[in-house]
């Protein structure tokens, strides 16, 4: 009788591996009926509830890692933002350390001005709005979500995307002369 207690704490426990809130909802009853199951299968097979446990545990282990990985692939918006967010300034900032390494290789005695930070800033924005935009599409075209990406919310992305890479480069070119360390700048 013992085993009998030990097999139902067992699955007890192994329950509570699953997510909190599915464990709240579904905890209590999953367990009332692997109790009712489990005196079932022992009652009328003395031998054979063994492998109705092994099953059990083995299905209910799937399901916990399936829940888990819901979980994670679940999209929290506000989360989502906070993370392109996050992930759109530090990238746009790795792509400003090129041009700012080249100027201050370049104008090493040259005394800076408040416009060369500016100019640091807007390249910074203008990077980060564009990756800001393009991650949702990215992310939406490899998760295979092609309504999301072929939508009429698509067409204003790409024209805003377009700009923001056009602005930033005509600033790159328009700029390139001071990174290079030249007069007037």
């Amino acid at each position: 009788m013992n085993s009998h207690k030990a097999v139902r704490t067992l699955y007890q426990k192994l329950i509570t591996l699953y997510p909190p809130e599915f464990n709240g909802q579904l905890g209590e009853s999953m367990a009332q009926t692997f109790n009712d199951l489990y005196n079932e299968k022992s009652r009328h097979a003395q031998h054979k509830w063994f492998g109705f446990v092994l099953w059990t545990f083995v299905e209910t282990a799937i399901g916990i890692v399936r829940e888990h990985a819901l979980l994670i692939k679940e999209i929290n918006p506000m989360k989502n933002i906070l993370t392109n967010l996050r992930s759109s300034a530090i990238i746009s900032f790795l792509l400003l350390i090129p041009f700012i390494i080249l100027e201050w290789a370049t104008r090493a005695d040259a005394s800076r001005t408040n416009a060369s930070m500016m100019l640091w800033v807007i390249l910074w924005l203008l990077s980060m709005m564009f990756l800001v935009i393009l991650i949702p599409v990215v992310r939406n075209v490899r998760a295979g979500n092609i309504l999301m990406a072929n939508s009429v919310s698509l067409l204003p992305r790409v024209f805003f995307l377009v700009v923001l890479a056009w602005m930033w480069v005509a600033l790159i070119i328009d700029q390139m002369p001071c990174f290079l360390g030249g007069s007037g700048c």
